[in-house]
């Protein structure tokens, strides 16, 4: 565990995933976008935090261990059976998603000595069930994360435009220019963790230049670039839910 933000994790063996955990103490932490959905256990029931498109504070009133599972983008529906587009810019109870099976993943992560483990042997459980994550959805995060063309992604897929768009909000709970624009911010942040300068970072993930990152970081996460470069332990600028509830992470997959 990183002493210095109390945070720890690591990549799923099993799914596109992070499982995560990390010791919160009480105050307002601010929880940065970044295309995911996590499923939170902190203590004593689990909740859904859903895909984010701009920068919010949480408070935590107590101090507390957070234990959770961080699903890359598209899969979370699949785990829930619920469009991520409902869960938007939202946090939810376990059993406002799940209805009576929320019951069950509570008592058996109530119950085990590694919830975190136990959260993801779960979503891997609710997956295979549903017959796994669809075959478009790696290769069409990975396009998008790259910038490609919208109409050349959904021609890949045998769709329009406006297809591509409804099922995009469906998986990842925002269209692909959206989620493009999360996952560049995510990508340049990183970027700038490792040192590189603001002017090479805009260059390279494909801002016009340094005045457009700018923006873009202040519409999307509610910081500047140079707050994101400063001097900062590096878990906790990756753990982008911050103080309470981390995202973001290095491990996040599809990389």
């Amino acid at each position: 565990m990183d002493h210095a933000t109390g945070y720890r994790e690591r990549r799923s063996t099993a799914l596109p995933a992070t499982v995560w955990n990390r010791w919160c103490e009480p105050g307002p932490s601010i929880v940065r976008p970044d295309g995911c959905i996590d499923l939170i256990w902190d203590g004593s029931r689990v909740l859904v935090a859903g895909p984010d498109t701009a920068a919010r504070q949480h408070e935590t009133s107590a101090a507390v261990m957070l234990t959770a599972i961080r699903l890359a983008p598209g899969v979370a529906p699949v785990v829930t059976g619920l469009p991520a587009v409902e869960l938007r810019d939202r946090q939810l109870s376990l059993t406002d998603v799940l209805g009576a099976d929320a019951s069950r993943w509570e008592e058996s992560v109530a119950r085990s000595t590694t919830p975190g483990a136990m959260l993801e042997s779960l979503a891997t459980e609710a997956v295979r069930r549903r017959g796994g994550v669809p075959d478009w959805i790696g290769p069409t995060v990975a396009a998008i994360r790259a910038g490609d063309r919208i109409d050349d992604v959904a021609d890949r897929l045998g769709l329009s435009a406006r297809q591509l768009r409804r099922r995009s909000d469906d998986a990842f709970g925002y269209g692909p220019k959206t989620l493009h624009r999360i996952l560049r911010v995510e990508d340049a942040s990183r970027s700038l963790r490792e040192g590189f300068s603001l002017t090479d970072t805009a260059h390279r993930h494909g801002y016009s230049d340094y005045s457009h990152m700018f923006r873009e970081f202040r519409a999307m996460v509610g910081s500047t670039p140079s707050d994101v470069a400063g001097p900062t332990p590096r878990h906790a600028s990756v753990a982008q839910r911050s103080t309470g509830l981390p995202s973001g992470s290095s491990t996040t997959a599809y990389r």
